[in-house]
């Protein structure tokens, strides 16, 4: 019985961990809630149990958006136990790369994330390919390393698409949509995020995400009357509260440089 239970939790926790990185935020956490009441009548199996916490991080950053102030990570007690499992040991690299990422360690997790890179053959799972080149660009992002990083964003969202996984795959535009913006390339950034405005349809965060981006792309080229606009468009959404509080920052910013410019013409 308890042999059956512990295949039921690890099957269920894959289901789980699907819908995390399709980032179906409601399955995920009713699937979660199916996980814990399967453990509850499991006997003790280290293995499921790591492969739990492992998963339960990953899914803490989907409902946190990566708050790292609402993000614990302590993976000691699991590490003996992943050294005895590839798949195991390739999330365990994966996973603490993406807690380095998060409290941005951004060298540390790059050195986490090619040691996750040399197992990944083993993980065979298009979607795990993809969540994997999309953090790993993520990473060279933050370092500068903009070529590096859109040729990983770029493969990560070759794959997004092919699983139809939308959102995923609007947040790797919004990433290549940046590295366009610090190559000098605005125009490119802006077709970008215009492909991702009439992609994203009712998805309310990644309607106000993309608008910040406009802003953001068109502030940086100093058109402050479409930088309002795109901000005042982001600040109608229900994006995350510290967002809000930026994005209103940032329309006061703007609307008085547009009101000081439109006087200067006067």
């Amino acid at each position: 019985m308890s042999i059956m239970t512990a295949e039921k939790a690890g099957a269920k926790i894959v289901e789980w961990y699907s819908c995390v990185i399709a980032k179906s935020h409601d399955q995920a956490i009713l699937l979660k809630e199916e996980v814990k009441q399967l453990l509850s009548e499991m006997k003790d199996n280290d293995k499921i149990l790591a492969y739990y916490s492992l998963v339960e991080f990953r899914h803490d950053m989907l409902i946190n958006r990566y708050n790292k102030n609402e993000l614990q990570a302590d993976f000691q007690n699991i590490e003996h136990i992943a050294k005895i499992d590839n798949i195991l040991k390739y999330l365990y690299y994966f996973v603490s790369g993406q807690s380095e990422y998060v409290n941005e360690r951004y060298r540390s997790a790059i050195k986490l994330f090619n040691k996750a890179q040399r197992l990944l053959e083993y993980v065979n799972d298009e979607a795990e390919e993809a969540e994997f080149y999309q953090y790993s660009g993520l990473v060279y992002y933050r370092l500068n390393q903009y070529l590096v990083a859109a040729s990983h964003i770029e493969h990560a969202k070759v794959i997004f698409d092919r699983l139809e996984y939308t959102e995923p795959s609007l947040n790797c535009q919004i990433v290549l949509a940046g590295i366009y913006q610090e190559l000098h390339n605005p125009k490119k950034a802006e077709d970008i995020l215009l492909d991702g405005l009439e992609k994203a349809t009712d998805n309310d965060v990644m309607l106000g995400l993309i608008n910040r981006s406009l802003g953001l792309n068109k502030l940086g080229i100093k058109d402050y009357n479409q930088a309002e606009f795109y901000f005042r468009q982001a600040l109608s959404f229900k994006v995350h509260r510290m967002q809000r509080l930026e994005l209103k920052q940032h329309t006061i910013l703007v609307t008085f440089f547009s009101t000081k410019a439109n006087m200067k013409r006067q």
